[in-house]
Formats: structure tokens, C-alpha cells, sequence
């Protein structure tokens, strides 16, 4: 029996390799940890949601699955419903990247004691990267994928130890993407940005107030898009 998921839930999982306890934050139907336990690559997972509508839908996906001895859920907030040291990983994943960051902040001590943290913020990506250099979360990995028309950006990160620095393009596009060689759903959706600014400013007075945000926008645009 096997549990089918979206490009994006696929890509979180295979980030979460060679860890092989997790909590899934904000897990609705709990089809990440349900795949990762039917595949193998996952032996105890916790599946938990702020809702109780979400956790009852958790509940019959993995009692569909027989997998209750091995996934727990949970009622609760955030990181409140996890302990210290009973899982090795977490996911966060379809959510905003400022609620994600609020999830994080809430309590950095029990974010940092993770060996690692999937983070996959809908949108503020760049808001939600801001905090983990302020914060000393190191970006180890980023993958962005084109799942049913849209464009999702998964962010693997590790607490460090040192102080972590990114520069303005990092935190808008990600230190690890911006920097990969070739990557097409990158370079379309930055892109179709440029492109829509450039009709933007064509169309504006020379002197209207928004103009120099947006030449600045383009400017990292043309690096980042090696124009």
C-alpha cells in the first residue's frame, strides 16, 4: 500500500533524509508522515494541527494506512505540542512564511535543539530567512518546485553554532538557489517578476513615489537573473 503525494510534500521528505523521527507541523491529512512510514524512510513520526478538524483527517488517513502505533497525533499550537529531544526533525510546510517564522519564534530554545527543520513557506520566503540569520539557523538546502501551477520553495535548515550572514540576495532568492547553475522553474518565476515591473515602471510618471523601489527591485532582479 502506498501514499501518493504532491511534488511539493515529496520534496520535503526526501529533504528530511537520514532522519528518521519527525514532527509534521500543521500536518492536515497527514500524508507526509504516512508516506515516509509506508516507504520506509521515516520509523515514528508525530502528526500534529492547531485544528481539530485537520487532526481528524490525520487520524483517518493513517488508521486507513494501520500505521497508529506509529504516528501520534496531536491537538496544539506550533512547536508547543513537541518536547525536547523526542524527534530529530521537523516539518513545516503550507504555510506563510510569517506565520512559520511566529511558529519558530514562539520558541527558539525547542527550535534549535532539532537536528534539522524543513521549512516551506507559501510566500515571504524572504521575511522567513531574515529571521533564521538573526537567529543563527544555517540554510543548508533549497529546492523550488512547480506543483500544479504553482511555485513552492522549500528551505532546509540546521541550528549553528556561529553567526549566520546573508547578503540582500540571499534573503530575497535564497543563498542556495540564487546560486544554483541552471534551474528553470527559478529563473521563469523571477523572470515573469522582472518582466511585470518593467510594465509597471513603463507606465508610471518618472517621479511617482514607487519608482525607486522598483528600479531597486530590478536591480537585484538583473544580478540575481544574470542579465
Amino acid at each position: 500500500m502506498n501514499c501518493e503525494l504532491s511534488l511539493r510534500l515529496q520534496t520535503c521528505l526526501d529533504a528530511l533524509h537520514p532522519l528518521q523521527s519527525i514532527a509534521d507541523i500543521g500536518t492536515d491529512h497527514a500524508y507526509l508522515p504516512c508516506a515516509g512510514l509506508l516507504r520506509g524512510q521515516l520509523k515514528r513520526a508525530i502528526a500534529a494541527d492547531v485544528g481539530g478538524g485537520p487532526l481528524e483527517a490525520a487520524k483517518a488517513t493513517i488508521s486507513k494506512y494501520n500505521l497508529d502505533d506509529l504516528i501520534e497525533t496531536r491537538l496544539g499550537s506550533g512547536l508547543s505540542v513537541i518536547k525536547p529531544g523526542e524527534v530529530e526533525g521537523v516539518v513545516i510546510a503550507g504555510m506563510g512564511g510569517k506565520l512559520i517564522t511566529s511558529i519558530l519564534e514562539a520558541d527558539i530554545p525547542l527550535a534549535k535543539s532539532f537536528n534539522r527543520l524543513i521549512l516551506q513557506p507559501n510566500l515571504d520566503a524572504n521575511v522567513l530567512r531574515t529571521f533564521l540569520m538573526k537567529n543563527q539557523f544555517e540554510i543548508v538546502d533549497e529546492k523550488i518546485v512547480l506543483d500544479e501551477k504553482k511555485i513552492y520553495e522549500i528551505i532546509v535548515v540546521q541550528p549553528s553554532q556561529t553567526p549566520v550572514v546573508y547578503n540582500e540576495l540571499d534573503l530575497e532568492f535564497g543563498p542556495v538557489l540564487r546560486r544554483q547553475s541552471s534551474c528553470k522553474v527559478f529563473e521563469e518565476r523571477w523572470q515573469k517578476e522582472y518582466d511585470k515591473n518593467n510594465q509597471i515602471i513603463n507606465q508610471l510618471p518618472a517621479h511617482h513615489p514607487r519608482i525607486d523601489a522598483l528600479n531597486h527591485r530590478q536591480s537585484l532582479l538583473k544580478e540575481v537573473l544574470k542579465k
